[in-house]
Formats: structure tokens, sequence, C-alpha cells
């Protein structure tokens, strides 16, 4: 524990640099706010601190961590949301300079004047590339709790690392929810999904590719697509491995039916379109293959093949 008082430079660099790696270790959000607001009054002689998280559907915010010395009032505080319009009206400097602001009771709205005994609170936004994250309110419960202007940039450093801890949950978050969008897709539009890297390794497979190739995406990330799957084409000829998987599988014309030789050496007959992922210079990052199974109506092969292609001659280059 930090000793109260005394805000000496070592100690502030000390549980800076603490907070920092704190944030670059942990992943749990819940874990890294809740250290934050036990560490954070310490430094600045106040006993009581929280994080209030701003919902953007609800234009609120609601308390995610608090610590004090009450815990019928901690209690009180972590059901506390305060609409954006109030923090708005406690001072204009908040939201809209996003700058701290020191605000006394009379000025606070009911909730949290006279439910949590507020007499004084210091209202720091949360804020990480522009975008107003949360706020933090730190306070002391038995006095005015003054804060000098070192210790008020002192909690605006405590905050902006809080914010990147936030805004790091958020987007692993909104990948992940991307993700599931991008799974539950591609199970309308295809039977799986392969991806692969510009010059034609395999990048990963998704749960459909797996079932219908037969391997796992660990055992196969990183080796030549060609190598693995023996591409042919529908008349049993050898699609050549080349440096880019868009042009083998004629990315952005009609789906191209090939055959994919599985992990137990049968063969099936797919359909597979490719696009490239590119980035904001056009440069192409991967590769996406969805891969549709070709029913036996429309002539699926699942036969083992008669003469296995020796992988050695799945690198040749094709012609130019």
């Amino acid at each position: 524990m930090l000793p109260e008082g005394d805000l000496g430079d070592a100690k502030v660099l000390a549980a800076l640099l603490g907070i920092s790696e704190m944030v670059a270790g942990l992943s749990d959000l819940e874990e890294v706010l809740g250290l934050i607001v036990r560490i954070t009054p310490q430094l600045v002689g106040v006993d009581r601190c929280a994080v209030l998280l701003y919902d953007d559907h609800r234009a609120e915010f609601r308390t995610a961590q608090v610590f004090g010395p009450d815990r019928e009032r901690n209690a009180t505080f972590q059901r506390l949301t305060i609409r954006e319009e109030d923090v708005k009206r406690l001072a204009h400097r908040i939201l809209e300079q996003k700058l701290p602001a020191l605000v006394r009771a009379g000025n606070l709205p009911p909730n949290m004047a006279e439910s949590l005994g507020m007499k004084m609170v210091l209202i720091v936004p949360l804020v990480c590339r522009e975008r107003v994250l949360g706020i933090m309110t730190l306070d002391h419960t038995r006095g005015l709790g003054l804060f000098t202007s070192k210790e008020i940039n002192v909690v605006v450093g405590i905050a902006q690392q809080a914010a990147i801890a936030i805004d790091n949950a958020r987007l692993k978050a909104e990948a992940a929810h991307a993700g599931e969008r991008m799974r539950v897709a591609s199970g309308l539009l295809a039977d799986g999904v392969l991806v692969l890297t510009e010059d034609g390794r395999i990048g990963s497979l998704d749960p459909g590719a797996e079932a219908l190739l037969q391997w796992r995406s660990e055992e196969v990330a990183g080796r030549p697509a060609g190598e693995v799957f023996a591409l042919m084409d529908r008349d049993g000829a050898r699609v050549a491995v080349i440096s880019r998987p868009d042009i083998v599988l004629r990315g952005g014309q009609p789906p191209v039916p090939l055959y994919f030789r599985r992990k137990d050496g049968s063969r099936v007959l797919l359909e597979a379109r490719a696009a490239a992922v590119r980035d904001d210079l056009g440069e192409v990052l991967d590769v996406v293959c969805t891969l549709r199974r070709i029913t036996a109506r429309e002539g699926d092969l699942t036969e083992p093949l008669a003469r296995p292609v020796p992988r050695a001659d799945l690198t040749a280059q094709p012609a130019d």
C-alpha cells in the first residue's frame, strides 16, 4: 500500500509506471479499473474513487468500479447512473473541452450530493483517441478534499491509462463481435472459409472448412495450400501453385470448381471464390476464400485419389 500524503516525484513515477505496466499486462478490464480506483486515492489524499463508463446507446455514465470507506454508500455508488446532459451541466469543460473540473455539492445532482454525501468532487474525463469513454470521480467523504494542481495532473495521467485500458477492451470486444458476425454470415453464404496469405500459404480454416477438409487449422497453418490440398480442376488437371491465390481461385470472377484433397486422401469438389483483404494503401493483407460443397447432382467426387499427386511437383510454377 502507498502511504497517504507527501506526493513526491519518486512516488508518483513509481505509481504511474506500475499502472502503465498493469494496463499493458492485464486483459481483464474489471481488474484493471478495480486496482486503479484503489491506488489513485492514496496518491492524492482522498478516500473515495470511482470510474463510470459511457453508454453510447443510453447516453449516460454508469459506475463500473468504486472504492471507498463506506460499504453502504459504495453499494449505492455502484448503482449510480449520470445522464450525459447532467455531466454537461456540471461543467462544460468536462465533455466539451475534455478537461478535469472541481464541482461543489451545490452544483451536483441529488443522487450524488445527497445519496453519496459528496461535498466536493474532482471529475476527470477518460479520453482516448479524442473520444470520451467515461469519467473518474475523486472525493473525500470526511471533508472537502481540495486538490492541488500537481495532484490534478497526477489524476489526469492515471485517467489516461484507464482510458487506454477501456479502449483496448472495447476494441477487443468489437473485434470479437465482428468475428462472430463473419462466422454467422459465412455460415449462411458458404460451407467453409479458408484464409490464405498473398503467397498462397494457409492462414487459417474456420470450423466449416475444417469439417470439409478434415484438417485442423493449427495443423496446416503456414503450409502452401497447393501442397496440402493438391488442388485440381474439374477435369482432374493439377492447378499449379503460383504466388497469388486470388488468381489461382480467380477472385472477382465466377466461383471456380476445384478438387481439394482432404486429410484422409479423398477428394471433394468445392466451389471456391476468393477476394483480397487490403490495407489503407491497397496492399494485400491476406486472401479470404469461401468454399461451397458441390452436391452429387452437380458432380461431387469423394472417392480416394487413384493416383496421389507427388507433393514435390505441387510447387512447380506455371509457364509464363
